[in-house]
């Protein structure tokens, strides 16, 4: 068993075993399945080039696996860091086992000289908490970063370990990444967004699981008061949500998620989220966007009072005809595009009708 510091050893293949709960891994995922993590780290083509590179230069023992010991199993380990060399070393030494790209598995393996491999240099931490904290930089804000979903499981990991008040265990783990608290405490309650997301079945949004969500929108749109407060939430570091207005998660998710045909959400892109802040600050401007009537841009344009908007959308109209006019060479036209443009006609005389009876009534 290891001392309180770890200690230096090769361990055998056969007594390492995979994070069951890898902050890198889905939540989806059955970490106890060895096909299951395998199938997972196949999936990118990353493990080929690291199953090559140690196939050729041997593992290298100044990177070891960090691991800790097995609740209940005498000599047997668990490898808190290391899983992607640890899934390489275990197809080099039984390709057999590859539950996809079994060819490319095969012919790396071949080459192979596994005296070089096995047994895996490993330290052996007394806990994984131990390991946890020599984790937190490295991964968090150093040099070998975690996507910032990774990061947020890690982080929810570290605060359940801390005790005191909320406020301590944010500055507790904050420290153990050198980081500030508040950054942590923002990144937390997106993560708590996001289960509640998980937990709802992303919404049944088309397409949106926790290996495509980008996940670093919903830290980034709680820097915005504007927002945080259109939630319900009581600040970016509200752990505990108990404000939270689910339906206006649920839009602002698919507002932000939802893909149409050319795979574009409403947001647009991420620099949009300043523009949607301002519209959500609006009275006026929110209740349109939120009826799902105009586009951001043009909930935008209400932000300036009715005449700029009423004058901007007029402008729009005229030049949307006029460039549609334009276009009109190699068109091939059929009924709808005459009752599409009758639709037109009818609105535009509506209105100028509105408007005239506006005129004539202030006179």
């Amino acid at each position: 068993m290891p001392t309180e510091s770890p200690s230096f050893e090769y361990i055998e293949l056969e007594n390492l075993q995979f994070d069951q709960v890898n902050p890198r891994f889905p939540t989806s995922l059955d970490g106890t399945d060895q096909q299951v993590v395998l199938r997972f780290m196949l999936q990118d083509a990353g493990l080929i080039d690291l199953m090559r590179s140690i196939a050729k230069q041997g593992f290298f023992p100044g990177e070891p696996l960090l691991v800790s010991p097995v609740t209940g199993a005498a000599d047997k380990w668990v490898v808190v860091e290391g899983n992607r060399r640890l899934a390489a070393c275990t197809l080099l030494v039984s390709p057999e086992l590859a539950p996809s790209k079994q060819q490319a598995v095969r012919d790396v393996a071949a080459g192979a000289d596994l005296s070089k491999i096995v047994p895996v240099p490993c330290l052996q931490f007394p806990s994984r908490e131990a390991i946890l904290a020599h984790l937190g930089y490295r991964h968090v804000t150093g040099i070998k970063e975690w996507d910032p979903l990774a990061k947020a499981r890690f982080l929810e990991q570290q605060f359940a370990q801390e005790t005191g008040t909320t406020d301590e265990r944010l500055r507790n783990t904050a420290r153990s990444i050198g980081s500030r608290s508040d950054y942590v405490g923002r990144l937390l309650t997106a993560f708590r967004l996001y289960k509640r997301l998980e937990e709802n079945a992303f919404y049944s949004i088309k397409g949106l699981s926790e290996t495509s969500i980008t996940f670093s929108l919903i830290p980034s749109i709680l820097a915005y008061s504007a927002i945080v407060t259109y939630l319900g939430l009581k600040a970016s570091q509200d752990l505990d949500m108990i404000g939270l207005d689910e339906s206006k998660w649920e839009f602002l998710a698919r507002f932000i998620f939802e893909q149409d045909r050319d795979g574009k959400s409403r947001l647009g892109e991420s620099r949009n989220i300043r523009t949607l802040a301002d519209v959500l600050d609006n009275g006026h401007a929110r209740e349109a966007h939120e009826r799902g009537t105009t586009t951001l841009m043009q909930a935008k344009q209400l932000l300036g009072g009715s005449d700029s908007a009423f004058r901007g959308f007029v402008s729009q109209a005229d030049q949307s005809l006029e460039l549609a006019r334009l276009e009109m060479d190699g068109v091939s036209f059929g009924p709808h595009d005459v009752e599409a443009i009758e639709r037109v006609r009818l609105s535009a005389v509506t209105l100028r009708k509105a408007v005239q009876d506006h005129i004539d009534e202030s006179v």
